[in-house]
Protein backbone atom coordinates (compact mmCIF):
# COMPACT_ATOMS: atom_id res chain seq x y z
CA UNK A 1 0.00 0.00 0.00
CA UNK A 2 1.22 2.96 -1.18
CA UNK A 3 2.32 5.55 1.24
CA UNK A 4 -0.21 8.23 1.66
CA UNK A 5 1.63 12.24 1.54
CA UNK A 6 0.07 14.38 4.27
CA UNK A 7 -0.06 17.52 2.19
CA UNK A 8 -1.31 19.78 5.94
CA UNK A 9 -1.60 23.36 4.58
CA UNK A 10 0.99 25.86 5.46
CA UNK A 11 -0.23 27.68 8.29
CA UNK A 12 2.43 30.18 8.31
CA UNK A 13 2.60 31.12 4.25
CA UNK A 14 -0.84 31.93 4.49
CA UNK A 15 -1.01 34.36 7.74
CA UNK A 16 1.61 36.57 6.02
CA UNK A 17 -0.46 37.47 3.30
CA UNK A 18 -2.95 38.56 5.54
CA UNK A 19 -0.69 40.16 8.26
CA UNK A 20 0.70 42.42 5.51
CA UNK A 21 -2.64 43.55 4.37
CA UNK A 22 -3.71 44.09 7.75
CA UNK A 23 -0.48 46.43 8.29
CA UNK A 24 -1.17 48.05 4.80
CA UNK A 25 -5.32 49.06 6.32
CA UNK A 26 -3.68 50.15 8.67
CA UNK A 27 -1.17 52.50 7.84
CA UNK A 28 -4.13 53.63 5.16
CA UNK A 29 -5.98 54.21 7.79
CA UNK A 30 -4.14 56.43 9.85
CA UNK A 31 -2.59 58.35 6.72
CA UNK A 32 -6.66 59.17 6.25
CA UNK A 33 -7.05 60.24 9.59
CA UNK A 34 -3.40 62.40 9.84
CA UNK A 35 -4.51 64.31 6.32
CA UNK A 36 -8.24 64.65 7.65
CA UNK A 37 -7.42 66.03 11.06
CA UNK A 38 -4.74 68.29 9.13
CA UNK A 39 -7.44 69.59 6.82
CA UNK A 40 -9.67 70.42 10.17
CA UNK A 41 -6.97 72.05 11.48
CA UNK A 42 -6.08 74.07 8.26
CA UNK A 43 -9.63 74.92 7.80
CA UNK A 44 -9.78 76.71 11.71
CA UNK A 45 -6.88 78.94 10.74
CA UNK A 46 -8.22 79.75 7.55
CA UNK A 47 -6.84 78.37 4.95
CA UNK A 48 -8.07 79.00 1.50
CA UNK A 49 -8.41 75.40 -0.12
CA UNK A 50 -9.16 76.70 -3.95
CA UNK A 51 -5.12 76.55 -4.68
CA UNK A 52 -4.36 74.00 -2.40
CA UNK A 53 -1.01 71.79 -2.56
CA UNK A 54 1.14 70.23 0.20
CA UNK A 55 3.97 73.13 -0.01
CA UNK A 56 1.79 76.17 0.08
CA UNK A 57 -0.06 74.54 3.19
CA UNK A 58 2.50 73.58 5.06
CA UNK A 59 4.01 76.88 4.79
CA UNK A 60 0.87 78.25 5.85
CA UNK A 61 0.46 76.25 8.68
CA UNK A 62 3.95 77.27 9.81
CA UNK A 63 3.28 81.05 9.46
CA UNK A 64 -0.34 80.90 11.34
CA UNK A 65 0.83 78.17 14.17
CA UNK A 66 1.35 81.48 16.49
CA UNK A 67 -2.27 81.69 18.18
CA UNK A 68 -3.52 83.19 21.11
CA UNK A 69 -6.04 81.05 23.20
CA UNK A 70 -5.03 81.72 26.67
CA UNK A 71 -8.03 82.98 29.42
CA UNK A 72 -10.40 85.68 28.27
CA UNK A 73 -11.27 88.40 30.44
CA UNK A 74 -14.53 89.35 29.80
CA UNK A 75 -17.33 86.42 29.15
CA UNK A 76 -20.54 87.70 28.53
CA UNK A 77 -23.42 85.50 27.51
CA UNK A 78 -26.46 86.80 26.08
CA UNK A 79 -29.91 85.37 24.22
CA UNK A 80 -29.60 85.34 20.58
CA UNK A 81 -33.31 85.25 20.12
CA UNK A 82 -34.32 88.56 18.17
CA UNK A 83 -32.29 91.60 16.63
CA UNK A 84 -28.92 91.91 18.41
CA UNK A 85 -25.98 94.59 17.95
CA UNK A 86 -23.07 95.36 19.78
CA UNK A 87 -20.07 98.34 19.51
CA UNK A 88 -17.41 99.49 21.95
CA UNK A 89 -18.11 102.82 23.37
CA UNK A 90 -16.00 104.85 25.68
CA UNK A 91 -14.08 102.20 26.79
CA UNK A 92 -17.21 100.13 27.61
CA UNK A 93 -18.90 96.86 26.26
CA UNK A 94 -22.56 97.88 24.87
CA UNK A 95 -24.92 94.87 24.48
CA UNK A 96 -28.60 96.28 22.55
CA UNK A 97 -31.18 94.17 22.51
CA UNK A 98 -35.10 94.34 21.43
CA UNK A 99 -35.48 94.51 25.61
CA UNK A 100 -32.95 97.06 25.72
CA UNK A 101 -29.15 98.33 26.11
CA UNK A 102 -26.42 96.52 28.59
CA UNK A 103 -23.22 98.18 29.55
CA UNK A 104 -20.42 96.74 31.19
CA UNK A 105 -16.76 96.73 31.22
CA UNK A 106 -13.76 94.66 29.57
CA UNK A 107 -14.20 91.99 33.00
CA UNK A 108 -17.75 91.54 32.13
CA UNK A 109 -19.27 93.06 35.10
CA UNK A 110 -22.87 95.00 34.42
CA UNK A 111 -22.75 98.42 34.64
CA UNK A 112 -25.98 99.60 33.87
CA UNK A 113 -29.61 98.65 31.95
CA UNK A 114 -31.74 100.76 30.49
CA UNK A 115 -35.22 98.25 29.39
CA UNK A 116 -36.04 99.60 26.20
CA UNK A 117 -38.92 97.93 23.50
CA UNK A 118 -37.98 97.52 19.78
CA UNK A 119 -38.19 96.12 16.77
CA UNK A 120 -34.78 95.98 15.17
CA UNK A 121 -32.63 98.21 17.39
CA UNK A 122 -29.44 99.19 16.19
CA UNK A 123 -26.27 101.12 17.79
CA UNK A 124 -24.78 104.14 16.29
CA UNK A 125 -21.97 105.80 17.90
CA UNK A 126 -19.26 109.30 17.83
CA UNK A 127 -16.30 109.22 20.20
CA UNK A 128 -18.62 111.13 22.83
CA UNK A 129 -22.03 110.35 21.99
CA UNK A 130 -24.32 107.67 21.31
CA UNK A 131 -28.12 106.57 19.96
CA UNK A 132 -29.92 103.69 19.86
CA UNK A 133 -31.99 103.15 16.84
CA UNK A 134 -34.92 101.34 16.42
CA UNK A 135 -34.55 101.04 12.39
CA UNK A 136 -38.13 100.25 10.98
CA UNK A 137 -39.32 101.90 14.02
CA UNK A 138 -40.06 105.05 15.11
CA UNK A 139 -37.52 105.38 18.24
CA UNK A 140 -34.76 107.09 18.85
CA UNK A 141 -32.95 107.08 22.49
CA UNK A 142 -29.44 109.54 22.30
CA UNK A 143 -26.85 109.29 25.45
CA UNK A 144 -23.56 110.43 26.91
CA UNK A 145 -22.02 107.37 28.19
CA UNK A 146 -24.49 106.76 30.79
CA UNK A 147 -26.46 109.66 31.16
CA UNK A 148 -29.18 108.98 28.19
CA UNK A 149 -29.72 113.31 27.27
CA UNK A 150 -33.44 112.83 25.17
CA UNK A 151 -35.61 110.58 23.56
CA UNK A 152 -37.84 111.17 20.41
CA UNK A 153 -40.46 109.27 18.49
CA UNK A 154 -40.84 110.17 15.08
CA UNK A 155 -43.43 110.36 12.74
CA UNK A 156 -42.26 108.06 10.34
CA UNK A 157 -40.08 104.39 10.37
CA UNK A 158 -36.60 105.18 10.33
CA UNK A 159 -34.67 104.17 7.55
CA UNK A 160 -31.12 105.08 8.64
CA UNK A 161 -29.07 107.43 11.68
CA UNK A 162 -25.66 108.43 12.06
CA UNK A 163 -24.28 110.20 15.19
CA UNK A 164 -21.55 113.29 14.72
CA UNK A 165 -18.92 114.15 16.88
CA UNK A 166 -20.61 117.16 18.22
CA UNK A 167 -23.81 115.46 19.18
CA UNK A 168 -25.94 115.95 15.68
CA UNK A 169 -28.40 112.75 15.12
CA UNK A 170 -29.23 112.53 11.34
CA UNK A 171 -31.50 110.54 10.45
CA UNK A 172 -33.38 109.15 7.42
CA UNK A 173 -36.75 108.55 7.18
CA UNK A 174 -40.18 107.41 5.52
CA UNK A 175 -42.15 110.44 4.38
CA UNK A 176 -46.20 109.98 3.19
CA UNK A 177 -45.34 112.40 0.38
CA UNK A 178 -42.25 111.64 -0.97
CA UNK A 179 -39.89 109.30 -1.10
CA UNK A 180 -38.05 109.75 2.04
CA UNK A 181 -36.86 112.65 4.40
CA UNK A 182 -33.63 113.94 5.87
CA UNK A 183 -33.74 115.03 9.66
CA UNK A 184 -30.79 116.70 12.07
CA UNK A 185 -32.09 116.49 15.70
CA UNK A 186 -29.03 118.38 18.27
CA UNK A 187 -27.44 117.13 21.28
CA UNK A 188 -30.13 118.71 23.15
CA UNK A 189 -33.25 117.26 21.49
CA UNK A 190 -34.23 120.27 19.15
CA UNK A 191 -34.53 119.86 15.33
CA UNK A 192 -31.83 121.38 13.53
CA UNK A 193 -32.55 120.86 9.79
CA UNK A 194 -35.01 119.02 8.00
CA UNK A 195 -35.06 118.29 4.30
CA UNK A 196 -37.97 116.37 2.08
CA UNK A 197 -36.83 114.04 -1.05
CA UNK A 198 -39.30 113.99 -3.26
CA UNK A 199 -37.71 112.03 -6.52
CA UNK A 200 -34.89 109.71 -4.75
CA UNK A 201 -34.24 107.23 -1.98
CA UNK A 202 -32.22 108.46 0.89
CA UNK A 203 -30.04 105.45 1.34
CA UNK A 204 -28.09 107.85 4.55
CA UNK A 205 -26.46 110.84 5.64
CA UNK A 206 -23.27 112.63 7.50
CA UNK A 207 -23.15 115.90 8.97
CA UNK A 208 -19.64 117.55 7.87
CA UNK A 209 -17.27 118.10 10.16
CA UNK A 210 -18.21 121.79 10.88
CA UNK A 211 -20.97 121.21 11.97
CA UNK A 212 -23.14 123.70 9.86
CA UNK A 213 -23.21 121.37 6.64
CA UNK A 214 -24.83 117.69 5.33
CA UNK A 215 -24.00 115.91 3.15
CA UNK A 216 -27.49 113.22 1.72
CA UNK A 217 -26.61 109.97 -0.17
CA UNK A 218 -29.09 109.79 -2.78
CA UNK A 219 -29.82 106.39 -5.10
CA UNK A 220 -30.73 107.44 -8.11
CA UNK A 221 -32.81 104.83 -9.67
CA UNK A 222 -33.72 106.93 -13.24
CA UNK A 223 -31.13 104.74 -15.55
CA UNK A 224 -30.61 100.71 -16.28
CA UNK A 225 -28.31 100.65 -13.31
CA UNK A 226 -28.95 102.57 -9.89
CA UNK A 227 -26.43 105.16 -9.77
CA UNK A 228 -25.78 107.67 -6.66
CA UNK A 229 -25.79 111.67 -6.38
CA UNK A 230 -24.00 112.75 -2.89
CA UNK A 231 -25.73 116.06 -2.56
CA UNK A 232 -24.46 119.15 -0.41
CA UNK A 233 -26.46 121.09 1.46
CA UNK A 234 -25.64 124.16 4.50
CA UNK A 235 -28.57 124.06 7.60
CA UNK A 236 -29.56 127.66 6.73
CA UNK A 237 -29.88 127.81 2.49
CA UNK A 238 -33.27 125.97 1.20
CA UNK A 239 -31.06 124.74 -2.25
CA UNK A 240 -27.76 122.41 -2.12
CA UNK A 241 -24.50 124.25 -2.74
CA UNK A 242 -22.95 121.06 -4.22
CA UNK A 243 -23.90 118.02 -5.77
CA UNK A 244 -21.79 114.70 -7.42
CA UNK A 245 -23.41 111.94 -9.52
CA UNK A 246 -21.63 108.59 -9.78
CA UNK A 247 -23.38 106.49 -12.94
CA UNK A 248 -23.93 102.31 -12.09
CA UNK A 249 -22.55 102.68 -8.27
CA UNK A 250 -24.52 102.87 -5.15
CA UNK A 251 -22.07 103.83 -2.26
CA UNK A 252 -23.77 101.88 1.38
CA UNK A 253 -20.42 103.27 3.58
CA UNK A 254 -19.99 106.94 4.08
CA UNK A 255 -16.50 108.09 6.43
CA UNK A 256 -15.85 110.95 7.76
CA UNK A 257 -11.73 111.46 7.08
CA UNK A 258 -10.16 114.87 8.54
CA UNK A 259 -12.27 117.33 7.65
CA UNK A 260 -13.22 114.87 4.28
CA UNK A 261 -15.63 112.67 3.32
CA UNK A 262 -14.88 108.63 1.99
CA UNK A 263 -17.60 106.59 0.16
CA UNK A 264 -17.27 103.19 -0.18
CA UNK A 265 -18.74 101.48 -2.68
CA UNK A 266 -18.56 97.40 -4.02
CA UNK A 267 -16.11 98.52 -6.33
CA UNK A 268 -15.23 102.23 -5.84
CA UNK A 269 -13.68 104.56 -3.67
CA UNK A 270 -14.79 108.03 -4.13
CA UNK A 271 -12.90 110.90 -1.62
CA UNK A 272 -14.80 114.35 -1.56
CA UNK A 273 -14.12 117.93 0.75
CA UNK A 274 -16.79 119.70 2.50
CA UNK A 275 -17.07 121.94 -0.14
CA UNK A 276 -18.95 119.45 -2.25
CA UNK A 277 -16.09 118.65 -5.03
CA UNK A 278 -14.21 114.85 -5.38
CA UNK A 279 -10.81 114.95 -4.58
CA UNK A 280 -9.73 111.90 -6.18
CA UNK A 281 -11.49 108.23 -7.05
CA UNK A 282 -10.08 104.65 -6.49
CA UNK A 283 -11.26 101.98 -8.41
CA UNK A 284 -11.19 97.83 -7.25
CA UNK A 285 -12.35 94.52 -8.68
CA UNK A 286 -14.22 94.08 -5.54
CA UNK A 287 -14.00 95.90 -2.14
CA UNK A 288 -14.82 93.37 0.98
CA UNK A 289 -14.86 95.84 4.01
CA UNK A 290 -13.08 99.01 5.39
CA UNK A 291 -11.77 100.02 8.77
CA UNK A 292 -13.68 102.90 10.44
CA UNK A 293 -12.56 105.58 12.65
CA UNK A 294 -9.16 106.85 11.22
CA UNK A 295 -9.07 110.34 11.03
CA UNK A 296 -5.51 110.22 8.55
CA UNK A 297 -6.70 107.28 6.35
CA UNK A 298 -9.09 105.19 4.13
CA UNK A 299 -8.30 101.23 4.94
CA UNK A 300 -10.25 99.24 2.45
CA UNK A 301 -9.49 95.40 2.09
CA UNK A 302 -10.93 93.85 -1.40
CA UNK A 303 -10.03 92.77 -5.01
CA UNK A 304 -7.34 95.11 -6.34
CA UNK A 305 -4.87 95.76 -10.07
CA UNK A 306 -1.53 95.90 -9.62
CA UNK A 307 0.49 98.30 -12.15
CA UNK A 308 1.19 95.26 -14.58
CA UNK A 309 -2.98 94.68 -14.25
CA UNK A 310 -2.75 91.41 -12.47
CA UNK A 311 -5.57 91.51 -9.68
CA UNK A 312 -4.86 90.18 -6.05
CA UNK A 313 -6.20 90.50 -2.75
CA UNK A 314 -5.02 93.10 -0.43
CA UNK A 315 -5.36 95.55 2.27
CA UNK A 316 -4.78 99.12 1.17
CA UNK A 317 -3.72 102.15 3.48
CA UNK A 318 -4.52 105.05 1.28
CA UNK A 319 -3.58 108.63 2.46
CA UNK A 320 -5.98 111.74 2.18
CA UNK A 321 -4.22 112.38 -1.37
CA UNK A 322 -5.39 108.90 -2.60
CA UNK A 323 -1.48 107.52 -2.48
CA UNK A 324 -1.30 104.15 -1.43
CA UNK A 325 0.98 104.87 1.88
CA UNK A 326 0.73 101.07 2.47
CA UNK A 327 -0.58 97.85 1.19
CA UNK A 328 -0.19 93.82 1.58
CA UNK A 329 -1.68 90.74 1.13
CA UNK A 330 -4.80 89.68 2.75
CA UNK A 331 -4.26 86.58 4.94
CA UNK A 332 -7.35 85.15 4.08
CA UNK A 333 -11.03 86.26 2.96
CA UNK A 334 -11.64 88.76 5.60
CA UNK A 335 -14.89 90.17 6.67
CA UNK A 336 -14.39 92.86 8.88
CA UNK A 337 -11.95 95.15 10.22
CA UNK A 338 -11.17 97.09 13.08
CA UNK A 339 -8.60 100.15 13.74
CA UNK A 340 -6.49 100.99 16.97
CA UNK A 341 -3.74 103.77 16.79
CA UNK A 342 -1.82 101.59 14.13
CA UNK A 343 -3.07 98.40 14.70
CA UNK A 344 -5.31 97.01 12.36
CA UNK A 345 -7.53 93.43 13.56
CA UNK A 346 -8.39 91.71 10.25
CA UNK A 347 -11.71 89.54 11.18
CA UNK A 348 -12.18 86.11 9.30
CA UNK A 349 -14.88 83.36 10.27
CA UNK A 350 -13.15 81.87 12.59
CA UNK A 351 -9.42 83.80 12.90
CA UNK A 352 -8.68 87.19 13.92
CA UNK A 353 -5.41 88.28 12.54
CA UNK A 354 -3.38 91.83 14.03
CA UNK A 355 -1.57 93.56 11.99
CA UNK A 356 0.33 97.29 12.47
CA UNK A 357 -0.97 99.11 9.01
CA UNK A 358 2.43 98.69 7.53
CA UNK A 359 1.44 95.10 6.81
CA UNK A 360 3.70 93.52 9.54
CA UNK A 361 1.98 90.45 11.15
CA UNK A 362 1.45 90.36 15.13
CA UNK A 363 -0.51 88.02 16.18
CA UNK A 364 -3.69 85.67 15.47
CA UNK A 365 -6.52 84.69 17.60
CA UNK A 366 -8.33 81.18 16.67
CA UNK A 367 -12.00 81.32 18.12
CA UNK A 368 -14.00 78.47 19.14
CA UNK A 369 -17.16 79.12 17.28
CA UNK A 370 -17.74 81.55 14.10
CA UNK A 371 -17.06 85.00 14.61
CA UNK A 372 -20.08 87.84 14.19
CA UNK A 373 -17.90 90.99 14.99
CA UNK A 374 -14.72 91.89 16.56
CA UNK A 375 -13.36 95.50 17.92
CA UNK A 376 -9.89 96.43 19.11
CA UNK A 377 -9.59 97.97 22.24
CA UNK A 378 -5.86 97.95 23.03
CA UNK A 379 -2.94 97.40 21.23
CA UNK A 380 -3.11 93.67 21.70
CA UNK A 381 -6.49 92.84 22.83
CA UNK A 382 -10.12 93.01 20.87
CA UNK A 383 -13.44 92.37 22.14
CA UNK A 384 -14.49 89.54 19.90
CA UNK A 385 -18.64 88.30 19.88
CA UNK A 386 -19.55 84.82 18.71
CA UNK A 387 -22.86 83.25 18.66
CA UNK A 388 -24.37 83.89 22.28
CA UNK A 389 -21.40 84.85 23.81
CA UNK A 390 -18.59 88.37 23.77
CA UNK A 391 -15.17 87.78 25.29
CA UNK A 392 -12.13 90.04 25.85
CA UNK A 393 -9.08 87.96 23.92
CA UNK A 394 -5.51 89.07 23.64
CA UNK A 395 -3.97 88.76 20.48
CA UNK A 396 -0.67 87.30 20.41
Amino acid sequence: MPAQLNHEPDSGSKKKPNTLTGVIMFLLLAAAIIIMAFAVYLKSIGYDFKDFSIERALDYARSNSRTSTGPDAADISFSQDGSVDFKVYRENIILLSQDGVKWYDKKGKLLQEVSLTMTRPVIRISKKYMAVVDISGRDIYMFKEKTQLWTRKLDNQIINAEVSEDGNCTVVTQSREFKSAVLVIDANGADKYTKLCAEDMVLGTKTLNDGENIIINKVNTKGIKAGTQFEFNNFYEEKPYAAIDIADNVFPVLQSVGGNTAAIGQNIILFMDKQGKELWRKNAQSVFCTAPGSSKYVIVAGKFNDTSGASSQRVLVLNQKGEEVYSFEQPENISGMSAYGDRLALRTQRSIYLYTIKGQKLGHYIAKNEIKDAYLTGANEAVVITGGNISLVEIK
